[in-house]
């Protein structure tokens, strides 16, 4: 039985909130989704444009019980978008604000195993997309439920996209465990969001680095009262290491577990995690494979091994007829060492390297080191091996440390002025998890 199935134990239990506090329970739920869904017959495509509300999380549940493969889209992304996703994958139908609920396309041949379409990790609205099977979805659950100990009386709060990977798994791991969800798009900014923290005893969060660098930053998170607030989540990049060494202080004094992990759209969310009681110690570390995974470094590069792996990308309809073509293994484009205790840790982007005078330069350990001295994440840095650096910086204040910069780059990386160029522009593109989308940034 998968996650999504209707599990006669949980049919009286809450399985989520939304923004005015009701409650529904599981069975509310099936129920909703099941009339949200009536029209749609067994195995169509659909493209579901989704928020965190109880009609999208209904309707989605709903079509992964129908074996209905679902392209999940956040409900406002530009209408070009939708329209090229029609355009390439014609799914037999579209569900959301301002679109028709009659089919559209005629069916076409699928695979059996294909559950889930999510667009990849480094996506900038692209239509490649990932083919996620009800068993990838099912094993990352597992997964995660047994690594976070999530059980029944878990209920954390949705701070991150629904078509987000990683929002998405913590959907999926506490629907598993029977668990209630606080489901909101608010923001951490709103008054309503740290009201909503407190009247439903909100147990966990989940949150990317930029998160994580506004949550404790710019609100002070640690110094607020959350008294039933146990567990905090990051993924979905590199955390500072003074970042991680805050929030782990802070965890360890007030009694919280606070979970550094690792993952890809590619692998189901998960490959990864550090646990709580070596994040102090293992700053900057990816931790171990989650359960049932395997980690090997191959030529410098990560690569994962598990039943979490996905079945393979697609950029037409005709791909969603392939069947496993990973067989069980991701190469993750992650360049990573082990330390002798065999934890992990990333260095950079495989192709987030160049060459200058014949040595290989990593883009993201100048920008950390950037980010950390101006104190300051309004600056990036993308280059390649026939210009060079290129430094983005969003903020006028910074352009005047240019020299500095240049100093500081000459002394530290021997990479000299001749080699670095800067571009003021007015903000740094990021997508809804908060990741910089370095291909919007031109050259």
């Amino acid at each position: 039985m998968y996650f999504f199935d209707k599990k006669e134990e949980f049919r009286n239990r809450i399985m989520c909130f939304d923004g005015e506090e009701n409650s529904y329970t599981y069975e509310d739920i099936w129920n909703r989704g099941d009339s949200l869904t009536e029209h749609i017959p067994e195995g169509s495509l659909v493209l579901l444009l989704c928020g965190n509300d109880v009609n999208s999380l209904s309707t989605y549940l709903a079509l992964l019980r129908k074996r209905c493969p679902v392209i999940l889209l956040g409900r406002d992304v530009d209408e070009s978008l939708v329209s090229d996703m029609r355009d390439t994958y014609r799914p037999e139908f579209i569900i959301g604000d301002g679109y028709s609920r009659d089919r559209i396309n005629g069916k076409e041949p699928l695979h059996d195993e294909l559950a889930l379409l999510l667009s990849t990790s480094g996506s900038t609205g692209a239509r490649k997309l990932v083919r996620l099977s009800r068993d990838n979805l099912q094993v990352n659950c597992d997964s995660i439920v047994e690594y976070l100990g999530i059980d029944g009386n878990e209920r954390p709060i949705t701070t991150l996209p629904m078509e987000y990977t990683y929002g998405l798994s913590v959907i999926h791991s506490h629907i598993a465990a029977g668990a209630s969800i606080v489901l909101t798009d608010l923001t951490f900014f709103s008054g309503e969001f740290w009201e909503l923290v407190e009247k439903l005893k909100v147990t966990s969060m989940a949150g990317v680095p930029y998160s994580y660098e506004i949550l404790f930053r710019r609100l002070e998170m640690d110094k607020m009262e959350l008294p039933y607030l146990k567990t905090m989540t990051q993924a979905g990049g590199h955390l500072k290491p003074d970042l991680q060494e805050r929030v782990g202080k802070w965890a360890l004094e007030t009694g919280r577990r606070f979970f550094v992990m690792y993952g890809q759209t590619e692998a189901t969310a998960r490959m990864s995690y550090l646990p709580p009681d070596k994040c102090l110690e293992k700053i900057g570390s990816i931790g171990i494979p989650v359960p049932g995974g395997r980690i090997e470094i191959q030529d410098g590069e990560l690569v994962y091994y598990g039943r979490n792996v996905s079945l393979g990308y697609a950029t037409s309809r005709e791909d969603l007829q392939l069947g496993d073509v990973n067989e069980g293994r991701l190469m993750t484009g992650d360049m990573a060492f082990a330390d002798e205790d065999g934890y992990y840790y990333i260095s950079g982007r495989k192709k987030r390297f160049i060459k200058l005078q014949g040595r290989r330069i990593g883009l993201d350990r100048l920008q950390e080191y950037l980010q950390e001295i101006l104190d300051s994440e309004d600056v990036v840095c993308t280059g390649t091996d026939d210009r060079g650096v290129i430094i983005w910086i969003a903020d006028d204040s910074l352009m005047e440390r240019k020299d500095e910069i240049e100093e500081l780059f000459a002394g530290k990386f021997g990479i000299r002025s001749r080699f670095l160029h800067f571009n003021l522009i007015d903000e740094i593109p990021r997508n809804s998890s908060g990741k910089t989308v370095y291909a919007k940034l031109g050259s």
